[in-house]
């Protein structure tokens, strides 16, 4: 992939660079760009195309960009291209070309090529751009769940972000994704505990604490009950398993901590006492001596 300028400056003759453009050796995608083997124009190469063609300071942006960083079930398309606002310049035809006041080194990702925005930035620009609120906000989440970003880096691209309409969108969206994070299970966790009058448990955090994606784990030694408490997207009910002389594994959906708490602490409690645990208020009362 070379540009025609890059070419020339190489010492290749323009009527070279035509006669291989005539016979099929050499493909140009758009105006000034060059491809300079015979394998489909797809993929990262026709993104590498857009980028050669709108020239220095472009980087890809967007869907194209979270795309290269791993998100699925988003379309890609249209391929966006990010470049500084002085910069005029027309878009090829099939690329959406963007302007940004406020584009820093540190938000175009160093080491993938071709160039694009950081997987944080993008992502924040996808859901600016999205066609609609509900569409940003499933972006935002499936990013987060799909490990593409954190909502920790999230929050630094936002702050990092010029004006944008959909800033209080996002900001809120990232509240409530981070809500599921173990830091705050555990609050709502411990609280439960305190309301049923449950046994002191053990607890262990799996990742990083504010981040929605790790796992809290609580587990009460001596009954053999373990709760493991996540954000499961495709498990919206809590499972219990209990296997012969084994522990008692009991898998929350963290939002059930938040909108169901009694019936989080139930079945945390029913587990219990199936072990042979006694709540306190059913515990014989001792005689008082005379």
């Amino acid at each position: 992939m070379i540009t025609i300028r890059d070419a020339v400056a190489a010492g290749l003759p323009r009527t070279e660079i035509r006669r291989r453009l005539d016979d099929g050796r050499w493909r140009q995608p758009f105006r000034g760009v060059l491809i300079t083997d015979v394998t489909p124009t797809a993929g990262p190469q026709h993104l590498w195309a857009a980028v050669q063609a709108i020239g220095p300071e472009a980087v890809l942006a967007g869907g194209c960009a979270a795309a290269l960083a791993g998100l699925v079930g988003h379309d890609p398309q249209p391929v966006t291209v990010l470049v500084p606002t002085d910069r005029r310049v027309s878009a090829p035809p099939g690329v959406l070309l963007r302007h940004s006041a406020r584009l820093r080194s540190s938000e175009i990702d160093p080491l993938r090529l071709p160039p694009r925005t950081t997987p944080a930035r993008s992502l924040i620009d996808m859901a600016e751009w999205a066609a609609s609120r509900s569409l940003a906000q499933d972006v935002l989440a499936d990013a987060v769940h799909q490990q593409i970003v954190t909502v920790r880096g999230l929050r630094e691209a936002l702050s990092r972000r010029g004006p944008i309409s959909r800033r209080t969108l996002i900001a809120e969206t990232l509240d409530r994704l981070g809500a599921d994070a173990p830091h705050l299970t555990e609050i709502m966790f411990r609280r439960i505990e305190r309301r049923r009058e449950l046994p002191p448990a053990g607890y262990r955090v799996e990742g990083p604490a504010d981040e929605p994606t790790s796992r809290l784990t609580v587990r009460y030694e001596p009954w053999r009950v373990r709760v493991e408490v996540a954000v499961e997207p495709t498990a919206k009910q809590p499972v219990t398993q209990c296997g012969s002389g084994q522990d008692t594994l009991i898998r929350l959906p963290a939002h059930l901590l938040r909108t169901a708490p009694d019936d989080a602490a139930e079945i945390v409690a029913g587990a219990l006492r199936e072990r042979g645990w006694v709540p306190p208020t059913d515990r014989p009362q001792r005689a008082l001596a005379s």
